[in-house]
């Protein structure tokens, strides 16, 4: 190709191939980001969560009922300020109810707290450490990380919510 024309440098990206590239630079810089994501035991299941879908981590709090809620669904709790719902994430996945011992503050418009059994360490990994999606489909689990001889479910916490309402239509403020 003749460099001349353009001063010596490379002609000008068309606009396929500069969006070609752009998507490229963005899958790089996903695969390279390094996030830090904090360990714990519901039930059976390990899991983790993004530490930055994180508000704060506390001891166990009973909540308070709702009632007619799903199983799923422990209750109410305040922290920090916060009326939050309490998930139980073993009965969500469908296994025995955890005996919880720490309580999980969420950041986020749904205000949810999980109830956890064992809290674990932070870690820090890459978006390209995990398997991105895992085969059952769980839309729970946005992708498995292969740790130590087992499998840590990276939860999606913009599933939660739904999941545990399970279809039942959700109350809405009329004003």
């Amino acid at each position: 190709m003749n460099h001349q024309k353009h001063g010596g440098q490379r002609p000008p990206l068309n606009k396929l191939q500069k969006e070609q590239s752009a998507a490229s630079a963005r899958e790089r810089q996903d695969a390279s980001r390094v996030r830090n994501l904090q360990l714990f035991r519901a039930g059976p299941l390990h899991f983790g969560i993004f530490a930055d879908d994180i508000a704060t981590i506390v001891a166990w709090r009973e909540p308070t009922p709702l009632p007619r809620a799903p199983k799923s669904v422990l209750g109410v709790v305040s922290i920090q300020g916060r009326m939050l719902t309490v998930l139980d994430l073993a009965a969500l996945t469908g296994r025995e109810a955890a005996s919880a011992q720490h309580l999980i503050a969420l950041r986020g418009d749904e205000q949810l707290g999980l109830a956890i059994e064992t809290l674990g360490e932070s870690i820090e990994v890459a978006e390209g450490d995990f398997d991105a999606k895992p085969e059952t489909g769980e839309p729970l689990v946005l992708g498995v990380l292969h740790r130590k001889g087992g499998a840590v479910n990276i939860l999606n916490p913009k599933e939660l919510f739904p999941t545990a309402i399970q279809g039942r239509e959700r109350r809405r403020r009329r004003f």
